[in-house]
């Protein structure tokens, strides 16, 4: 079976990279000392946050290590007391603010958006019509969609966000496929905006390391909500990963990284034409609009039997939207190109192209 659902990028050498970091970051650990065996919150992972910060480029009190970028995302919605409130994001989504969303009770709000995401004229219509809280935004590489917001697109989203008082929550999952993206909204809106930023697509989600940078006002709030869904994170994943980031290792990475997904990419637009939609041309994975009379259902169904896995469009799809004819072609589940070009040429042949 033909794995295009993942849209993560792995190379085959990096289990061994990792398991060499990890075991020297457990092999640095200080056996004799109570404190590295206690919860992290505790304190344990103090210098952590404050070499995580300077990388980050924040102030360490604002800085937060959590267990990814999902935790991340939870975190801040709990954090900011989005709970049972409206959160706006746009028609299609990530998965996992939809689920999360559900999980806490928040009233998803879906916002029409175009080629850089959500459409400011949309957000506002929306905080118009009903008491909406929050937004939860990717600016930079859109899962699904692939799209980035340029400066202008961010600076309208922001200055509604401080009309109408909203939270920002950006997920910056794969803001590192496109590396020359205008600034980030904690950048821009400091005071409102909780930024995430995991591992997983950048380096492994063996790491089980993510960072949120918070607004200063809720500092006092993290290390409850750290406390209360994790008991603090793992010290000797932590180290690890913090070390591969300031050894250069994860510019490394990344590097060879929006190589290989240029390679992916421009592959699966000349497969799939114009059926692909604009986004970033290093993202490792595409929306995929179907012909007429092709639900994405049943395209998934067709190319799972033909021996190739995607993702169709249902599970990005806010509440209350027509769920679109289009899947999401994942570009990193399989390692070898041949696989690659292999799956695409399959997807390719059930939806016409």
């Amino acid at each position: 079976m033909i794995d295009l659902v993942w849209n993560f990028p792995l190379f085959a050498e990096q289990g061994a990279e990792w398991q060499g970091y990890l075991r020297r970051a457990v092999d640095e650990l200080a056996v004799d000392d109570a404190r590295l065996m206690r919860p992290s919150f505790r304190g344990g992972d103090a210098e952590l946050r404050v070499r995580a910060a300077k990388w980050l480029g924040v102030e360490p009190e604002r800085a937060w290590i959590v267990c990814g970028g999902h935790h991340g995302t939870l975190v801040s919605l709990l954090v900011a007391g989005l709970g049972g409130k409206a959160v706006a994001v746009e028609e299609i989504t990530y998965t996992a603010m939809l689920e999360q969303g559900q999980m806490l009770g928040i009233k998803v709000v879906s916002c029409a958006f175009d080629g850089e995401g959500m459409k400011p004229e949309a957000l506002r219509e929306a905080c118009e019509r009903e008491e909406v809280s929050g937004v939860f935004l990717m600016p930079t590489v859109h899962n699904p969609l692939g799209i980035v917001a340029g400066l202008e697109r961010r600076k309208a989203i922001v200055e509604i966000a401080r009309e109408f008082d909203l939270i920002l929550i950006e997920d910056d999952a794969y803001g590192f496929m496109e590396p020359d993206a205008a600034a980030n909204y904690a950048m821009l809106a400091p005071e409102r905006t909780f930024y995430v930023r995991g591992l997983s697509k950048s380096y492994a989600p063996a790491t089980r390391t993510g960072f949120v940078v918070c607004p200063e006002r809720f500092v006092g709030g993290m290390e409850n909500v750290i406390r209360n869904t994790t008991t603090g994170t793992s010290l000797a994943h932590n180290t690890a990963a913090v070390e591969l980031i300031e050894d250069g290792t994860l510019e490394r990475v990344i590097a060879a990284k929006l190589v290989e997904g240029a390679w992916r990419n421009a592959l699966g637009r000349e497969i799939f034409g114009g059926a692909v939609g604009v986004g970033a041309r290093s993202a490792w994975h595409l929306w995929v609009s179907l012909p007429e009379g092709l639900t994405a259902v049943e395209a998934q169904r067709v190319c799972l039997e033909r021996g190739v896995m995607v993702s169709g469009a249902a599970g990005f799809t806010a509440p209350g939207v027509e769920v679109p004819r289009a899947l999401r072609i994942g570009m990193g589940g399989e390692v070898e190109r041949s696989r690659v070009e292999e799956g695409l040429g399959i997807v390719a042949g059930v939806i016409g192209r």
